[in-house]
């Protein structure tokens, strides 16, 4: 087994066995790599989730809720559009930056 991959022992339903079992047939692979393969699937659209509500509620920034997604932020803007979220802008921070790249 290689070093990244450990072991993992958990409970399931009979449901998510038998549905694991027909994407592995699916999938023409073995149990362990359709567990893998939805695992991943799963993880990240729950950190797609998570990222989304996080901005949502105003603790994570755009740039922040983008990296927890582990999407880039053109992408997350995109993900914000499907949610039906409004962006939120800091006119502040866009003042700032004006003022820095060209003066009063």
């Amino acid at each position: 087994m290689p070093l990244n991959v450990k072991h993992l022992t958990g409970r399931v339903d009979r449901e998510q066995v038998e549905m694991l079992d027909r994407i592995s047939r699916e999938e023409k692979t073995d149990r362990s790599t359709a567990l893998r393969k939805v695992l991943d699937i799963g993880i990240r659209e729950y950190m797609r989730r998570k990222a989304v509500e996080g901005y949502r509620r105003g603790v994570l920034s755009i740039g922040k809720a983008a990296e927890e997604a582990g999407v880039s932020i053109t992408e997350f803007y995109k993900i914000l559009e499907e949610e039906g979220i409004p962006v939120k802008i800091d006119t502040a921070a866009i003042r700032e930056a004006l003022k820095t790249d060209f003066g009063d």
